[in-house]
């Protein structure tokens, strides 16, 4: 009775209250759908957010977001140089390196708003979005809310969500055109989200700063306009996504992320995560 590996949960309670709204973002929908084991372990204390990775992309971010607002490149070196002597990142070569490849997303991304003026204008720079999902029977209030890096609008005037990444690993085109973020940002703008803009998309962007493209600056990946059919897939995976959320109970699910993800010591189907529960 006293084995730790058979003792009994402290509590098989939901996360969420009967009637609560369920608040999810594209990002926690992404990670939903991957794993909501993974979702459980990081939202409640499971990553360190202090980790180099995440404070170059809210570097990163933060610069581009100065440059979409009109500020000159050598100020944006200046930014970065003060904010880089506040960044412990190691080794002073290692620092260097980094600090480098800070640079290079910026100027990536530079190249790629240059470019790209042809076909999109600027409508908002980090834009708050909030709206519920049409309600379900039996099913909780869900309202997606997150923020936009980019919204643009292309040349018929119709909203395109545009999703800044910093990490190295570049998707392939077939996984944007499924990619579940971008596709909850859609769904977004469909249903409301930006005032103006209901009912229409011009599809959206995984822009890559962290990858040089030649034409483009940035790699770029693209996802299709939603359609009827698919907008409605996706309130399904969304809402799905939601009540797996709520718990109490939260399943592993293998993916492709599975080597790299921060859950692997808590994760049943990683040898880092598997306990001996009895003779």
């Amino acid at each position: 009775a006293q084995w730790y590996g058979l003792w009994q949960p402290s509590s098989d309670r939901p996360l969420r209250r009967p009637g609560e709204v369920v608040r999810v973002s594209p990002s926690v929908v992404d990670t939903l759908v991957s794993c909501p084991l993974r979702w459980l372990v990081e939202r409640h204390g499971g990553t360190d957010p202090a980790q180099l990775p995440a404070l170059t992309g809210t570097l990163v971010h933060a610069l581009a977001q100065a440059a979409a607002e009109g500020a000159e490149e050598q100020t944006l070196w200046k930014d970065l140089d003060a904010a880089w002597a506040k960044v412990d990142a190691g080794a002073p070569w290692f620092s260097r390196k980094e600090r480098v490849r800070v640079e290079g997303m910026v100027r990536n991304f530079l190249a790629w708003l240059r470019q790209s003026r042809a076909e999109l204008t600027q409508h908002a720079v980090e834009q708050d979005m909030r709206v519920e999902l049409p309600a379900g029977e039996g099913e909780p209030t869900v309202a997606l809310t997150g923020r936009v890096d980019r919204l643009e609008l292309d040349s018929e005037g119709n909203p395109v969500v545009v999703d800044l990444k910093t990490s190295k690993t570049v998707v392939s085109a077939d996984t944007a055109a499924e990619h579940p973020q971008l596709a909850v940002y859609q769904l977004a703008t469909l249903l409301g989200a930006f005032a103006g803009h209901e009912g229409s998309t011009g599809g959206a962007k995984l822009l890559y700063v962290g990858k040089s493209h030649n034409k483009t600056g940035a790699t770029v990946r693209e996802q299709p306009p939603l359609d009827e059919v698919t907008a409605r897939r996706w309130l399904h995976t969304v809402r799905k996504a939601a009540t797996d959320s709520t718990g109490p109970a939260y399943a592993a699910r293998e993916n492709a992320d599975c080597s790299r993800c921060p859950a692997r010591p808590s994760c049943p189907l990683r040898p880092e995560g598997r306990q001996v529960t009895g003779p």
